[in-house]
């Protein structure tokens, strides 16, 4: 049944909590509404069929034409029992009664907990939010629609923006988005465990004109989008398998020869869901295939591109198996005539100082079960510090604490840690870290119990406040300074290797050589006195900027308080975890072992007294890679923000290669360098998604055991919105995600 605006009379709800009369309620006897609403965007869903939930309770639709006027004639229905739509061209939204939702076990996406009119928007949010029983400190977003005056004649128009930025929100809800004033977007966190806050103000008349705000509050409900495909017309990932050079290039052509098939198409919907098509089957067929020796990944954003990628790994096969080496393309294309194979896989977790404003902001789109996990395990919003990780001012994140930073990078780094073992299934045998990548190893790797407990401590610790930052007190000690005397201190790095800064060092005894990382090092101490050392050793350093006394001498006098502070219960089945842990505490003694394999197993104290030793002291993180690789790990997974180990290993596996070269000792038993390859899951300035499949594809091809069901689902979503949006399929209301 469809009404129209005068179908009923526009006037107030049962409740008494939409227009007001002459005699205005008070906002108090308001009651909270209990409307549940799911917006179905055209394609997703359509009402021509109804799901069974609601198969005996067709619902009334209305029209768009009057904004404000359509939401109460729905909500006056609702209020009598009545499932309704209202339906705009691009898209529907279902309101119900919240306990009718509940009774067919439907999940909406938001509810509206409150509607109510004022003169001006801080009045209507008010009476809005006592409607809804919220408190405004309770609120996570608040938006705001003006609707130019000169434009107010242009009602349809008028109401489609309003209609719009209602649906847009009942979907960030739902997808646990927000939107910042300059359209950037990124997850929706909250404090643990309180659900989803929204306001939404409508001016609808001149300022100060009566009843000429309405301020509507929305709640989060129990369903969430799904997941956004990875996969997709515009992002194009094949596969391709065989045990020869020969097998690859047939696949190669085969594939060209289906792609030519489908440009004759001369509909662009049917060439996209072609593709789509595509790639599911070529995800199912190399699925199905019995292991071969050898894999390549291409990887394009249309058609033409991918055709141009098969030209490009075709011409460039030959030489590659021929060198035993690798190709890879600026778009992702990937294949190695080496594969490491997962038992030479390392996880490399990096250190302080790596995280940056907006990191990991896209990820929330495409694991949204995942982000729901984390956010029952612990506090999200605190492990990734994201009120100034994802702040409006990118300079928030830059000025961030040691503490902060530290909690942030351990926090990006057990996401994706997360991600990568339980949405794709992939195990490393090694872990190693950077610094303070130690912690986040054993915070990520199922090896703590609870590793979310460090959270309060690292921001509250004087270990991390005053100790060996901010104050520096520990500095102080050692320099045997009074209260009144400032400490000038910084960090730089130095093109350099360590031999001429170490022979400079005792007549520096304010400088210490805090970092050796290939053909850089990393000096630190006081300010004035490592720019005498530099100017010395005539290199330039570059300022860090940064208090930190990690890595330093004066750090020593607090490796008790380190291990204390990170000396942690851990799982029971960890006792003999299946990774082996390497760590800078014996690779700077020159001793090729992972961590308990001396005692035999692993314990909370071995673990803390590991990171103390590598806290307390120089890090020799050409050491800690160079062992690594003598230990069996080849191939670097990079988990955490951005990519700056990865570039550190290159170089140092480089530089390894050259020296072996020079002392004529390279020999096919000691060639552990030439057969490395580096692995970032983020980087910088990248696309999430674009550097996640990018690392997918390398891992495919060098033979590690990889899922691919969360690619093949969410091309079997995309095929399905295809065929919905081409009319081949009936729509459904499907159920939101629990």
């Amino acid at each position: 049944m469809t009404l129209n605006n005068g179908a009923l009379d526009n006037g107030t709800l049962n409740n008494g909590s939409v227009t007001q009369s002459d005699s205005e309620l008070n906002q108090d006897e308001a009651t909270p509404l209990r409307v549940a609403a799911l917006v179905l965007n055209k394609g997703d869903a359509s009402l021509n069929g109804l799901s069974d939930e609601l198969a005996n309770d067709s619902p009334l639709v209305i029209e768009l034409a009057q904004f404000t006027t359509d939401l109460e004639m729905a909500l006056n229905l609702v209020a009598a029992g009545e499932v309704v739509t209202i339906e705009s061209k691009q898209s529907t939204l279902l309101l119900m009664p919240a306990l009718m939702a509940a009774q067919r076990k439907l999940h909406p996406h938001a509810y509206l907990a409150g509607m109510q009119y004022d003169q001006t928007a801080q009045g209507a949010s008010v009476k809005a939010l006592g409607q809804a029983k919220r408190d405004l400190a309770k609120v996570n977003c608040q938006r705001s629609l003006f609707i130019d005056s000169e434009q107010r004649h242009r009602q349809l128009d008028n109401s489609q923006v309003a209609f719009d930025s209602l649906c847009q929100l009942i979907n960030d809800i739902a997808q646990r988005t927000i939107t910042r004033d300059d359209n950037s977007r990124h997850y929706w966190f909250t404090e643990r465990y309180q659900a989803r806050v929204a306001t939404l103000n409508l001016q609808l008349k001149p300022e100060n004109e009566p009843m000429s705000h309405v301020a509507m509050v929305l709640t989060q409900g129990t369903g969430r989008l799904k997941a956004s495909s990875l996969l997709k017309a515009e992002r194009l990932f094949c596969l391709l398998s065989g045990t020869s050079e020969a097998e690859l290039s047939q696949g190669l052509w085969a594939l060209a020869a289906k792609l030519d098939n489908i440009k004759m198409m001369a509909d662009d919907s049917k060439i996209s869901s072609a593709l789509l098509a595509l790639m599911q089957q070529n995800l199912h067929e190399f699925k199905l295939s019995t292991s071969p020796r050898f894999a390549l990944t291409l990887q394009a954003s249309n058609i033409e591109s991918l055709a141009q990628e098969i030209v490009s790994m075709s011409d460039a096969l030959s030489r590659v198996f021929k060198e035993k080496g690798q190709y890879k393309t600026p778009a992702g294309s990937y294949f190695t005539a080496a594969p490491l194979g997962q038992s030479h896989l390392a996880f490399v977790y990096p250190g302080v100082g790596t995280v940056y404003h907006d990191m990991l902001s896209e990820l929330h789109h495409y694991f949204p079960a995942l982000f729901a996990r984390l956010e029952q395990q612990g506090d999200l919003k605190a492990m990734l510090q994201a009120d100034a990780i994802y702040h409006s001012d990118k300079q928030v994140a830059e000025q961030m604490s040691l503490g902060d930073m530290a909690i942030a990078g351990v926090g990006a780094s057990y996401l994706l840690s997360k991600l990568l073992m339980d949405e794709f299934d992939v195990k490393p045998q090694y872990a190693l870290g950077y610094s303070m990548g130690e912690a986040s190893m054993w915070a990520s790797l199922d090896v703590w119990q609870q590793p979310h407990l460090l959270i309060d401590k690292t921001k509250s610790d004087p270990l991390f406040t005053s100790v060996i930052s901010g104050d520096l007190t520990a500095v102080r000690q050692a320099w045997q300074l009074p209260l009144d005397e400032a400490i000038e201190w910084n960090s730089f790095l130095v093109r350099s290797a360590p031999e001429p800064i170490t022979a400079l060092l005792d007549r520096y005894p304010r400088v210490y050589l805090a970092i050796t990382q290939g053909d850089t090092c990393v000096i630190a101490g006081c300010q004035h006195s490592c720019q005498e050392l530099l100017k010395e050793l005539g290199k330039r350093g570059i300022a860090a900027n940064r208090v930190t006394a990690m890595h330093t001498t004066p750090a020593l006098s607090q490796h008790d308080n380190v291990i204390a502070f990170y000396e942690q219960n851990i799982m029971a089945e960890a006792v003999n975890h299946p990774v082996t842990f390497i760590s800078a505490a014996d690779t700077g003694k020159g001793i090729d072992r992972g961590v308990g394999d001396q005692q035999g197993q692993l314990s909370p104290k071995l673990i803390a007294t590991s990171i103390a030793d590598t806290f307390c002291h120089s890090l020799d993180f050409t050491a800690l890679v160079q062992s690594a690789t003598r230990q069996g790990a080849r191939l670097f997974v990079e988990v955490g923000a951005d990519r700056q180990n990865c570039t550190l290993i290159d170089k140092i596996l480089k530089n390894s290669d050259r020296e072996q070269l020079l002392d004529n000792r390279l020999s096919s038993s000691a060639n552990h360098t030439s057969q490395c390859c580096t692995v970032p899951l983020n980087a910088k300035g990248s696309s999430d998604i674009a550097t996640l499949l990018k690392a997918i594809g390398q891992l495919i091809s060098h033979r590690v055991p990889v899922s691919l069901t969360v690619l093949q689902l969410g091309l079997k979503r995309q095929l399905a919105l295809h065929q919905q949006l081409n009319g081949n399929d009936a729509n459904t209301l499907s159920r939101g995600e629990a």
